[in-house]
């Protein structure tokens, strides 16, 4: 049994279902993708992870280092020195890092391997101020500077919205950004409310390849469905975020 409302439903952004429902829906919109995509192409989930440690200020993307040093297989674990190591000058305590992130979508380029498009879903802490809203806000001036088109996926009623340009939007519960590497500062938007369905958003390719078209109704449907939503959530109690006195009603 799909949602009962016409697009997005309101009652998946309580706490208790948000974040299983986010991380179907994105593997769903994945799968999407690449029954769409043209040959040369394929969509993946990826995850965006830093390092935190102690100093707010300290935050670094993960990835293998320059220079590392790993057990050769079959090795015993002894280690050979031939000179005696210098004596350290002074002892420290080092931060204890946290791996955060969250998962998106990427459309890569096969045969040069370039990410062409990446489609992101927003998150609670993408729209409260503080490191986590900061970072994606970093991530996202990267995308829109460096050739790569964004699709950018609103469906959390509360929150600070992210910056979308002027003119500024209708007001609206719930947005949808489009931005196409070769149309750049220039971006499409869609504003819609609880009681719209959900927008078939343009998905860019490389320029040559033109766009496909991505419905977001029917991965919000297999989410729902997938997670038994309609057996989870008890509609005769209002939803978490706080609707209009029409829109309640």
């Amino acid at each position: 049994m799909p949602s009962p409302f016409p697009g997005m439903d309101p009652y998946l952004e309580h706490p208790a279902y948000w974040s299983g429902f986010r991380s179907t829906f994105i593997v769903h919109i994945r799968s999407a993708l690449t029954r769409a995509l043209p040959k040369g192409y394929y969509a993946d989930v990826e995850q965006h992870v830093w390092l935190e440690g102690d100093d707010p200020d300290e935050r670094h993307p993960f990835a293998k280092p320059d220079g590392y040093v790993a057990e050769r297989e079959g090795g015993d674990g002894s280690a050979v020195a031939t000179i005696p190591a210098t004596i350290a000058s002074t002892e420290v305590t080092l931060p204890k890092p946290e791996k955060k992130g969250h998962k998106f979508v990427k459309i890569v380029d096969q045969p040069g391997n370039r990410v062409v498009t990446v489609i992101e879903v927003l998150s609670p802490s993408n729209k409260e101020s503080g490191k986590d809203r900061d970072a994606y806000l970093y991530k996202r001036n990267e995308y829109l500077h460096t050739g790569t088109s964004l699709v950018e996926i609103d469906l959390l009623f509360d929150g600070e919205r992210v910056p979308m340009g002027k003119p500024r939007p209708p007001q609206a519960d719930y947005y949808a950004l489009v931005s196409r590497a070769n149309r750049f500062p220039k971006a499409s938007v869609w504003a819609f409310t609880v009681r719209d369905p959900l927008p078939v958003l343009p998905v860019p390719l490389k320029p040559a390849d033109g766009e496909i078209v991505l419905a977001l109704r029917p991965c919000l449907d297999r989410a729902y469905e997938d997670a038994g939503y309609q057996n989870r959530i008890d509609y005769a109690h209002p939803p978490a975020v706080a609707l209009s006195t029409a829109d309640a009603k």
